[in-house]
């Protein structure tokens, strides 16, 4: 029998006859990995599967107003655990808001021509949190022709 290794855990498995592209071993954490990949890759790509799944949302959110209420009441470690990383997240948002502001356009040039043509030196300044994550702050230098 061909052995193949599982996508999640990285064990190796058996492949089953029925399915010889087969990716994940039969590991119910596994099997649930599986299942959230593909699920995620059908919520960007299907558009009715996502109204779907937003419609069921809320009429479980409906039919169960109280459940996020209990569920707070029933695990104080988790509620507060949450809220030291809510605090975290509205600290580095605000951090990089102010930072974003001042660089959301990188490459935008006033309306005058400018003349950009030459050589230069580009000096790594540091790197920020901004609003292109690939992005980089750099000093530009001209490099004199002598």
């Amino acid at each position: 029998m061909a052995k193949k290794r599982c996508k999640s855990c990285r064990c190796f498995f058996t492949l089953t006859k029925r399915n010889s592209d087969q990716k994940y071993c039969s590991r119910s954490e596994c099997q649930k990995a599986r299942k959230r990949r593909w699920q995620k890759k059908k919520l960007q790509g299907d558009e009715t599967y996502r109204l779907n799944q937003k419609d069921a949302q809320r009429r479980w959110s409906e039919k169960t107003p109280d459940y996020w209420k209990n569920y707070r009441k029933n695990n104080p470690d988790y509620t507060l655990t949450n809220r030291e990383k809510q605090l975290h997240r509205n600290r580095c948002r605000r951090a990089t808001q102010s930072i974003s502001r001042e660089f959301a356009k990188m490459d935008a040039l006033p309306d005058q021509n400018y003349d950009i043509s030459g050589v230069y030196g580009l000096i790594s300044v540091q790197d920020l949190l901004i609003a292109k994550m690939d992005a980089k702050i750099v000093k530009i230098t001209e490099v004199s022709e002598t």
